[in-house]
């Protein structure tokens, strides 16, 4: 192993790399295809970002719908979480984003 590379259970992934960015690069890797590793996932909160993330059940909360919507919604992709270990935490800029893509495809 790597020293850029953790060991998350049965898998790998670079350090500082969100499990999406990890899943892409795994794909990628399998198919042959060389691509340049960024330094950094740019979901990853920045450090000023910290004390403004907001968790899944503030979310839920702010947008009024229920888990099994939350689910739903990041299944679909409408709902981005920035994910560290296993637990999801957004932005307003994040909800902003959702809610403007949402209201862009006629939803909410």
């Amino acid at each position: 192993m790597k020293n850029n590379e953790l060991k998350n259970g049965n898998c790998q992934r670079p350090a500082g790399k969100c499990v999406q960015c990890a899943i892409l690069l795994a794909i990628l890797k399998a198919l042959h295809i060389d691509v340049e590793l960024p330094q950094n996932c740019t979901a990853a909160p920045k450090p000023h970002e910290m004390h403004l993330l907001l968790t899944r059940k503030e979310v839920m909360g702010k947008l009024n719908i229920k888990d099994s919507t939350y689910t739903r919604w990041v299944d679909r992709g409408i709902l981005v979480p920035r994910i560290m270990g296993t637990r999801h935490f957004y932005t307003e800029d994040d909800l902003g984003r959702a809610f403007e893509e949402s209201k862009r495809k006629g939803k909410r």
